[in-house]
């Protein structure tokens, strides 16, 4: 969540659920979003999605490893999409989960990066072995949650 990070610019929705941008690089540009839904039963959890977007399918492919050599400036524009939704959203939790242990571990090694600027605004949580604790630098999660502070 670095401020200072160059990211890419976002097309908000009305409701500060759905966060759009692009993305260039060797592969073009490629059409990304990145979605707030509430979980249903949760009261004040929202799963983020994010991934491509599928036209055809008129929904979010998170499967696809775009590769278009641009992760540190994608990364940014999610953390930024993820504080404005927060702002928008007081008291709302967020939870996110990669598709599979690579992109978890993509995850983790990006919030390591700037746990001190997340903690310092942030409570972050993450889920390893099926226990909820505070992150900590060197474990595996399968899951993350984040609210403001």
């Amino acid at each position: 969540m670095d401020t200072n990070q160059d990211s890419y610019d976002l097309v908000i929705d009305e409701d500060r659920h759905t966060y759009k941008f692009v993305s260039e690089g060797p592969r073009g540009k490629i059409q990304k979003v990145i979605a707030f839904k509430p979980i249903s039963g949760i009261e004040g959890y929202y799963n983020l999605s994010f991934g491509d977007w599928n036209e055809v399918m008129q929904k979010i492919n998170d499967s696809v490893v775009t590769n278009n050599l641009d992760t540190v400036k994608v990364l940014a524009t999610v953390a930024q999409a993820i504080d404005s939704f927060l702002a928008a959203n007081p008291g709302a939790i967020i939870f996110a989960s990669g598709r599979d242990p690579a992109r978890n571990r993509l995850y983790r090694m990006s919030i390591q990066k700037y746990l001190g600027e997340i903690k310092n605004r942030f409570v972050l949580r993450g889920c390893c072995n099926k226990k909820w604790r505070p992150f900590k630098k060197g474990l595996d999660y399968d899951a993350f949650t984040l609210f403001r502070r």
